[in-house]
């Protein structure tokens, strides 16, 4: 067996303590503020095997992002790059997550109304004026999958989150962090991640001459209704390989615990092994020999009949 560190042992009991606070108290810096319900038996799941703890969870999401502000004013009156390319900036907010399907009634006319109001956008269906990229921030709809964060032990732990990761389909999962190679009191960080389905499309805008509560809808309801519907889709497909992954990884860890050994090792413990069932087999057959059919045994019971052996 790999022997779990003291310090690991006091992480983990420190996070487990912070998730046993009621929901009603417990917040996070997520868009909800608490773990997801889709999840949460996973969760406990994984922190009740020993050498691993979650550090940080999503069950997977649609989300409607509006990106914040592009550039910034500095103290000498000129402006300047506030973002790089593709990150979300200042002052940027959600308008719309959620952690399950998007129930819709297809062509329906007051159903399109509805959803660009749910993804908290307006029909104006404006255009970009001029393309002005410095000044007008953009609306990202967004599915993404689940996506957990566990602390291993050690190594040996870790391997076996990962090959449970990527055998469900989560492939780009992998280790993020190795200050354990130089900080006893560090261990390596788990990404369970996939971008296969993850799926995100520009839909709306804010100008810069625009109110930013004026928040406009830059595509047709049509499309909206197909960004939704593959992204319902990508939850069901997100479901299966959560499921795989919680199979696999609690599967392997019900095992019998075995100490890792060299192919030398395996060798001598497969041969001692061998030896002790034969050493097994060899006394039960003598058992089996002694149980009255020795030579004295006969020549008592022939002499007793009158009968003569020669």
């Amino acid at each position: 067996m790999v022997e779990i560190p003291a310090a690991f042992v006091a992480k983990k009991k420190r996070i487990l303590h912070d998730l046993s606070i009621p929901e009603g108290e417990y917040t996070d810096l997520s868009p909800k503020g608490s773990v997801d319900v889709g999840i949460r038996d996973l969760i406990g799941e994984i922190n009740s095997v020993d050498g691993l703890v979650t550090t940080s969870s999503c069950a997977g999401r649609i989300s409607v992002y509006l990106e914040g502000a592009k550039t910034e004013s500095s103290d000498d009156g000129s402006s300047q790059q506030a973002i790089v390319p593709g990150g979300k900036g200042r002052g940027g907010r959600w308008l719309f997550v959620s952690h399950d399907p998007i129930k819709m009634n297809e062509g329906s006319k007051s159903e399109a109304d509805h959803i660009t109001e749910l993804l908290g956008m307006q029909s104006a269906h404006r255009k970009v004026h001029g393309c002005d990229l410095k000044n007008t921030r953009f609306v990202k709809f967004q599915f993404e999958p689940m996506i957990l964060h566990i602390m291993a032990a050690s190594l040996h732990h870790a391997q076996r989150v990962i090959a449970a990761a990527i055998s469900a389909g989560f492939r780009e999962s992998g280790i993020q962090s190795l200050k354990n190679l130089h900080d006893p009191n560090a261990f390596p960080m788990i990404a369970v991640r996939s971008s296969g389905l993850a799926l995100s499309s520009l839909v709306g805008f804010v100008g810069d001459a625009l109110d930013e509560d004026e928040v406009s809808c830059m595509v047709d309801d049509h499309y909206l209704e197909i960004l939704l519907s593959i992204a319902n889709e990508r939850f069901l497909e997100n479901s299966k390989r959560v499921s795989r992954f919680r199979n696999q990884l609690l599967n392997e860890a019900r095992k019998e615990q075995i100490p890792w050994e060299d192919r030398d090792e395996r060798r001598d413990r497969m041969r001692a092994q061998g030896q002790q069932r034969k050493n097994t087999n060899k006394s039960k057959m003598e058992d089996v020999a002694g149980d009255g059919y020795h030579e004295a045994g006969c020549d008592d019971f022939l002499g007793g009949l009158g009968l003569d052996q020669t």
